[in-house]
């Protein structure tokens, strides 16, 4: 089996249209910096400041396309920084989300439950899947390739036809797993 690419993703923010609009004005037209290993996502150049509930703040890039409703992902350490409780949940999942105030150049907005520390997950295509032997939603376990065995388990599997193979995890896991230049997975059978 090929091993698998991972990316270690920083903090960053999706926003709405309208939040957008109430960050940035009317009319603002984003700048693209660059393409996403993820298909038909982007980082842009603006970036925003997320302030939690100890008026410390971290300077977040915005990603896109506009989502339906805006949120941020964070780090555990970024989120206990901002004096939030984060849960760990899936990218989107806002169910128990944290509170935050996120400020752009143009105003300011409340996100009730917009913190969530994402779960680290294996990203693929309903091809890769097949091949892999995995399904969506599926918990696997993956050892990080490299000189010592290093395990990470409980890794939600994402399947969507725009994805491309891959384990992306925030930059606490790349920390505790020594993971600092580009690196790889496979999955433990």
């Amino acid at each position: 089996m090929r091993p698998i690419p991972i990316d270690v993703i920083p903090a960053h923010i999706y926003l709405s249209q309208e939040d957008q609009t109430k960050l940035f004005g009317s009319g603002y037209a984003m700048t693209i910096e660059g393409e996403l290993t993820q298909g038909g996502q982007h980082n842009y150049e603006e970036t925003v400041e997320i302030i939690g509930k100890l008026k410390r703040s971290l300077r977040v890039h915005v990603l896109g396309p506009n989502w339906e409703r805006s949120f941020v992902e964070l780090s555990e350490t970024e989120a206990l920084f901002l004096g939030l409780k984060a849960p760990l949940a899936m990218s989107g999942d806002l169910t128990e989300a944290a509170e935050c105030t996120v400020v752009g150049p143009c105003g300011e907005i409340n996100l009730k439950s917009g913190v969530i520390v994402p779960k680290p997950h294996l990203r693929c295509s309903p091809i890769q899947s097949r091949e892999l032997g995995v399904s969506n939603g599926d918990r696997i376990s993956v050892e990080i390739l490299g000189t010592s065995k290093k395990v990470l388990e409980d890794v939600a599997v994402r399947v969507h036809p725009t994805f491309q193979l891959r384990v992306e995890i925030n930059a606490d896991y790349a920390r505790e797993l020594w993971i600092a230049r580009t690196s790889h997975a496979r999955l433990i059978d």
